[in-house]
């Protein structure tokens, strides 16, 4: 599986450079922006929940046109930069509704003893890798399939991401407590890292999560 990631990543480094600074980068800072705003200008709870929002939209935001990607690399085709921009946009909307009514379920699902906030983050993690489907039922059926066949590796898949961020947030506010800007210090390494982890993210969840023919 290893080896399949990195042969898709050389075969389209160009592409990925590309979305890399056309997509990630922006998406990113908006994001980190967006969670200090919050911070800033509320008290209370709130804002915990909402800067939550904003780091799995910046995480779900950009996997279009990467599943996209791999689904015709498989074909021994290729996906232009452009059409990936292209299916970035039309995707933008329906992720952002799904992700926000999602993320909003699975929090409400703390009050219920965190089952309905397990089942929502496994959706979150799942779902936008089958975005590009006809309707809600079907983006919504193909989800449910991939949770019920991976069961445990999903979890195991969730921790591993929750815990690696939880990791590099902590380990980063150590780190930038030693400057003075250590706001803009910290975007641009989180804009560095998640250039260089997002893609080979994406290549391998996409290969672990769609079995079926590129569209």
């Amino acid at each position: 599986m290893i080896r399949n990631v990195f042969d898709i990543y050389n075969r389209n480094w160009s592409q990925i450079l590309t979305w890399s600074f056309l997509i990630i980068l922006p998406v990113t800072i908006l994001s980190y922006l967006s969670m200090v705003y919050v911070y800033s200008s509320n008290e209370g709870i709130t804002p915990h929940y909402i800067a939550g929002l904003a780091f799995f939209l910046n995480f779900i935001l950009c996997i279009p046109p990467f599943v996209k990607m791999v689904l015709i690399d498989k074909q021994d085709d290729v996906f232009k930069p452009v059409d990936g921009l292209i299916f970035f946009v039309k995707q933008f909307g329906l992720l952002v509704i799904l992700t926000s009514i999602i993320y909003w379920i699975a929090i409400v699902g703390i009050l219920f003893l965190f089952i309905p906030t397990f089942v929502g983050l496994l959706f979150l993690l799942v779902f936008p890798f089958f975005s590009e489907g006809r309707s809600v039922k079907t983006v919504i059926s193909n989800t449910t399939k991939t949770i019920v066949r991976e069961n445990i590796s999903l979890l195991g898949d969730l921790i591993v991401m929750i815990s690696i961020n939880v990791g590099l947030w902590v380990a980063m506010l150590q780190f930038l407590a030693q400057f003075e800007n250590n706001l803009l210090a910290y975007i641009i390494i989180r804009v560095v890292l998640n250039i260089l982890v997002f893609p080979l993210l994406y290549i391998y969840l996409t290969l672990r999560y769609r079995n079926d023919p590129a569209i």
